[in-house]
């Protein structure tokens, strides 16, 4: 639901240059987030339970920031990223292709950790076994958020095509095959026990997740290096950000 208004409300703000549908826009961006919550609670993933949270809070401030900015056309472009990115997430993850993308990413795991002496096992059309223990395949371990993320920045960025395409191979084949080898790393390390009892937890939440956060830097420099108009739209909406909010306390 919230994702749905969420690009309404954007794609209007774009069209029309009204505040209130871009405020709207990025607040239901930001409750689309705060609602996945529970999910990483009931997973004592509290990584990503903060990451949610602080998305929710970043969304909502930046649609009150539409409020009191005059450089509207900073958050317009902002906006523009949010939507592509958006919309190619949420055709996945609203959609029939949901499981296509889940059970293409548990086969391409198995096929990948065979490769690499691994008897990983399949079943149904989300789980993969590896000695005896059991892994479900969701969306999030396919990577398509991150891999949506840089599509939208290719896609809408204003660059000649060619850097564009440039930025979408550096970023988006390069998420998917390590994606891929990070589920081989889960399954493998839950399986084996590589690091005792609490070896899912360790492999999971712990490695994969500073891992994930240090080749997502890495490949976002690559992309700033490909398209330096993104990085100055970014630079661009956060002294719009600071200069909007300190000219109001001053006045």
């Amino acid at each position: 639901m919230f994702e749905f208004l969420s690009l309404a409300f954007m794609a209007i703000f774009i069209f029309t240059r009204n505040r209130l549908s871009g405020f709207l826009g990025w607040h239901f961006f930001g409750l689309s987030w705060l609602f996945k919550v529970p999910h990483y609670l009931e997973i004592s993933d509290y990584f990503n339970t903060g990451v949610m949270v602080l998305a929710f809070l970043t969304f909502t401030f930046l649609g009150l920031t539409i409020f009191r900015t005059d450089r509207l056309e900073v958050f317009i472009s902002a906006t523009s990223v949010a939507l592509i990115s958006s919309f190619v997430y949420f055709s996945f993850s609203l959609t029939p292709l949901k499981a296509i993308l889940i059970e293409h990413t548990r086969d391409t795991t198995v096929w990948l950790a065979r490769n690499l002496g691994f008897e990983f096992t399949p079943f149904g059309y989300n789980l993969i076994e590896y000695m005896g223990k059991y892994v479900e395949i969701i969306l999030a371990c396919t990577g398509i958020e991150s891999m949506a993320l840089f599509a939208g920045i290719a896609i809408s960025t204003s660059a000649e095509l060619k850097r564009r395409f440039y930025a979408f191979m550096a970023s988006v084949p390069v998420i998917y095959v390590l994606n891929l080898l990070r589920n081989v790393f889960i399954v493998a390390a839950f399986g084996g026990e590589w690091f005792g009892p609490e070896s899912f937890y360790i492999a999971h939440h712990v490695i994969s997740k500073v891992l994930a956060t240090i080749a997502l830097i890495v490949i976002s420099l690559t992309v700033f290096r490909f398209l330096p108009e993104f990085a100055d739209m970014i630079f661009n909406l956060k002294d719009e950000v600071v200069r909007a909010w300190s000219r109001q306390e001053r006045e």
